[in-house]
């Protein structure tokens, strides 16, 4: 079952630097099956954006000497508020803080 993440306004994604996003290392066996066409999301913070979805999207471009790329900025309030949704076959899911547990501040580090 493919599940994915959309926003649900009409914003435009905005080119960011990975090393601007904060986020975890990615499952080496999901890395050639992303489709990297998508933009991913991040949710923005005073300090740094934090991924919300395309870890996988940024590995593979990195692979390919890309470190850079499109991703559609959210704000915190905008996610606790149900901007962000889940997708899969036959059910949709809003998402927001209880995604995430508090969506507080926290340090960013770069990569």
């Amino acid at each position: 079952m493919k599940c994915y993440k959309v926003v649900t306004d009409n914003r435009k994604p905005v080119l960011i630097k990975h090393s601007e996003i904060c986020y975890p290392p990615a499952n080496p066996d999901f890395i050639d099956k992303v489709d990297i066409s998508y933009p991913g999301i991040v949710l923005k913070y005073d300090n740094g954006y934090l991924i919300e979805d395309g870890v996988h999207r940024i590995a593979k471009l990195q692979q390919q000497g890309i470190f850079e790329s499109l991703f559609y900025v959210v704000t915190i309030q905008e996610y606790k508020d149900g901007l962000v949704h889940m997708i899969s076959e036959n059910m949709e899911w809003v998402l927001g803080e209880w995604n995430h547990g508090f969506l507080d501040l926290m340090p960013h580090v770069s990569k």
